[in-house]
């Protein structure tokens, strides 16, 4: 386990495609223009929409996030961005700004100094590496500049434009949900860095920014990176037992187990997990925990940047903790493959129920997580019900679902399409807490008529420019589907 991703016969403007596909998409709670971040490498506000909590994160970059903007902040992870960059990123995004996009009133706790979780990542011989960047609204797009920190950079500041030297420029691209990105990290380059991405659309001048954490790996050193000992580290208790397990690479029989019992002053979690490692070193034979300094693995004091190495070969490992060394009640019988049952389909409104049912298994626990996300429901039950919520558009909702005992766990996932009301979009006066999601939705305001060309929320019509949301009615870069509305 890792803590650690014909044409038909009818043809419309690659613009219009996009912006139909932006109104498609749905996240919880929405933003209001939010179109996309580094995957892979995780960027930092990605990993605490994905990896952390938003509503109470628990790494402290994440919570540094929570506090410049709230949780709402987090959920608008796609959303770092400048409206009318135009290429300008070092006027429109001053020094120290940076992760944030220049945003600091709403993204600024991505710039905080404090450890990060990084990926660990392993260049080819030529130093080439392979990003992926999310896209969840589809853009024609200018370039893709990617950026890593120098040798020079001290981590103790926010990070500045003359800490970075570029690794790649992808230029023109075309639309993509999921964008590969060919970057060549400069050679001997190992160790801690920061990789810093700017997409620059082509179709407007918006532009969006991204900070993602590395650990780089030398290519002709034969550790396998497995993953982060712990991506959201936690305090422990005093007598606890911590146990890291390695198994093989198709989740066999155990390996190794190796573990502590903590200490009084070993709970937070930087002394924990830098114990943790330090025996693990002392003692196993197929991996080792820490980061690679000068062809060793060496543990560090800081709970999310030790990874999991494996010695030649790649493995699995899972990390337990337990009271007392308790062990697992006689005759715990580990999960099963895990199927849910329930609608694929249902009309906004209607009842809903779920039943995740594994085909084995004693002591169970439950964990549901779903996206975009659904208010009042327990997640920790073996059932959802449920009344379907009422989007404006037909919506699909993801639901993944985790059965665990202290055996091991099986996890499987559900997706159910809500169908929207056929009432027909709103029109009349623009109100700043109404998502307009549906494009060509016309609004009066101040005394204009506006159509939008993709989601907004929040954002007057006129104050994001000439190539923003809102156009009037009548011009001539009116949206390519909404001409003659």
């Amino acid at each position: 386990m890792s803590l650690s991703r014909k044409a038909g016969s009818l043809a419309l403007p690659a613009l219009a495609l996009s912006q139909i596909a932006a109104s498609l998409i749905l996240l919880a709670p929405t933003a209001a223009s939010a179109h996309g971040s580094m995957e892979e490498p995780i960027s930092r506000i990605y990993y605490c929409r994905t990896s952390d909590n938003p509503e109470n994160p628990k790494t402290p970059g994440c919570q540094a996030v929570k506090q410049s903007g709230g949780s709402q902040a987090i959920y608008d992870w796609n959303g770092v961005r400048q409206g009318n960059a135009s290429g300008n990123h070092q006027q429109v995004v001053p020094n120290g700004k940076l992760c944030a996009g220049g945003d600091a009133r709403t993204f600024g706790g991505l710039d905080a100094t404090v450890d990060w979780p990084a990926t660990t990542i392993q260049p080819g011989p030529d130093g080439k590496y392979t990003m992926t960047y999310h896209q969840t609204a589809q853009h024609q797009t200018a370039y893709f500049k990617s950026y890593i920190s120098k040798d020079s950079y001290d981590f103790k500041r926010p990070l500045q434009w003359d800490d970075l030297q570029l690794i790649g420029d992808s230029g023109a691209v075309a639309p993509s949900a999921k964008t590969k990105l060919d970057v060549n990290i400069p050679a001997g380059m190992q160790g801690k860095r920061v990789i810093y991405n700017v997409w620059q659309r082509s179709d407007s001048g918006e532009a969006f920014y991204s900070c993602s954490d590395v650990n780089i790996v030398a290519n002709n050193v034969d550790f396998k990176p497995l993953g982060l000992l712990t991506a959201s580290p936690f305090e422990a208790k005093p007598d606890t037992t911590i146990t890291l397990r390695v198994f093989n690479k198709l989740r066999g029989t155990d390996l190794e187990k190796h573990s502590i019992k903590i200490a009084a002053g070993q709970t937070a979690a930087n002394e924990w997990t830098y114990a943790l490692a330090t025996a693990v070193n002392a003692k196993s034979s197929v991996v080792n925990v820490g980061q690679l300094q000068n062809g060793k693995v060496v543990p560090v004091k800081n709970a999310t940047a030790n990874t999991v190495f494996g010695l030649g070969k790649e493995y699995s490992f899972v990390l337990e903790q337990s009271d007392e060394g308790t062990k697992p009640p006689p005759g715990e019988i580990a999960p099963g493959k895990v199927t849910v049952s329930g609608p694929t389909s249902v009309s906004s409104g209607a009842n809903v129920s779920l039943s995740a049912k594994p085909a084995a298994g004693t002591n169970l626990k439950y964990q549901w997580t779903v996206s975009p996300s659904i208010s009042g429901l327990s997640l920790n039950a073996a059932t959802l019900n449920f009344k379907a919520p009422a989007p404006k558009q037909d919506t699909r909702y993801t639901f993944q679902v985790k059965v665990s005992n202290s055996q091991g766990s099986q996890g499987a996932s559900h997706q159910l399409l809500v169908k929207a009301d056929s009432a027909p979009p709103a029109e009349g006066s623009w109100n700043a807490a109404t998502v307009y999601k549906t494009p060509c939705t016309k609004v009066t305001y101040q005394g204009k008529e506006w159509l939008n060309g993709w989601e907004i929320r929040g954002i007057a019509p006129g104050s994001d420019g000439q190539w923003g949301a809102w156009r009037e009615v009548g011009v001539s870069n009116m949206h390519a589907m909404c001409k003659g509305q």
